[in-house]
């Protein structure tokens, strides 16, 4: 038996080579192990607990498996989620994505939004809260991601209504206000950070150059009676995206994350 003094200790001293934050993550991964808060764990120095399961957690975290997965929890816009390998971790430059479609869609009464990837649902779910009055449609080609974000749409008591479906081939509804994505943009030859491959290829990879479904995205925007589309994308696509669209007749408006980076885009149709 440890103190839990001592076996922070330990436990940050194997994580110095893997983590940026050692003693941050091992006090997340005791208090997950032992079901009690961060407050605990930094008043209770002296209390005695056992180390076995303990480190096991932290081998898997030397192994590189993002924290995320071991705990099965992300924050994101200041709300707990559930995540597992079967979906993407939510990255924080995604709440600027969820912020630009909130406030395009305040001046709708009942905004109709479709989400093509759910992924966790961490969109879907985040635009039911911030807008109560809208009506909302994620999908996702991965039934194992489906189950991700209804587990979490139980979670945060919110209704959305979920499909199974490859982009929008389920999806026939051509009327509605909004459509948003964070879709694979990765191109399929670049080297990840050893990290990531515990996260799903088709979460991240999309296509040769990358863009393709990007692409595939906006040819299905072009098609419906939407007025807009809010996508992220890679920061060295908005050369790309705006080719792609220089014979169309939409409003373009790029932004960026929080290191300044490009990371998506805004079409509107006139």
């Amino acid at each position: 038996m440890y103190s839990v003094k001592s076996i922070l200790l330990e436990a940050t001293r194997r994580l110095r080579g893997v983590s940026d934050i050692p003693n941050k993550e091992a006090r997340i991964l005791l208090a997950f192990l032992l079901k009690k808060n961060q407050l605990w764990i930094i008043t209770h120095d002296d209390e005695h607990v056992e180390e076995e399961g303990y480190f096991k957690l932290i081998d898997r975290r030397i192994k590189n498996e993002p924290i995320e997965y071991i705990t099965n929890s992300v924050s994101f816009y200041g709300k707990d989620f559930y995540v597992d390998s079967n979906v993407l971790i939510p990255r924080p430059e995604t709440e600027i994505l969820v912020n630009l479609v909130a406030s395009t869609c305040k001046g709708i009464k009942k905004p109709r939004i479709v989400e093509i990837g759910t992924g966790s649902g961490i969109i879907s779910i985040m635009l039911a809260i911030l807008l109560p009055n809208a009506t909302i449609t994620a999908i996702d080609i991965s039934k194992e991601a489906l189950h991700v974000a209804q587990k979490n749409a139980k979670k945060h008591g919110v209704d959305i209504e979920f499909i199974h479906s490859n982009l929008c081939e389920n999806f026939h509804e051509k009327n509605f206000d909004i459509i948003v994505s964070n879709p694979p943009y990765i191109a399929n030859d670049e080297a990840l950070h050893v990290g990531l491959s515990f996260e799903p290829n088709m979460a991240l990879y999309g296509g040769s150059i990358g863009d393709e479904i990007l692409h595939k995205i906006i040819d299905i925007y072009r098609d419906k009676n939407v007025k807009y589309l809010a996508c992220e994308m890679g920061y060295k696509q908005k050369e790309s995206i705006a080719n792609y669209l220089k014979n169309s007749y939409f409003k373009l408006k790029f932004y960026k994350d929080l290191a300044g980076l490009d990371r998506g885009f805004l079409l509107e149709k006139s």
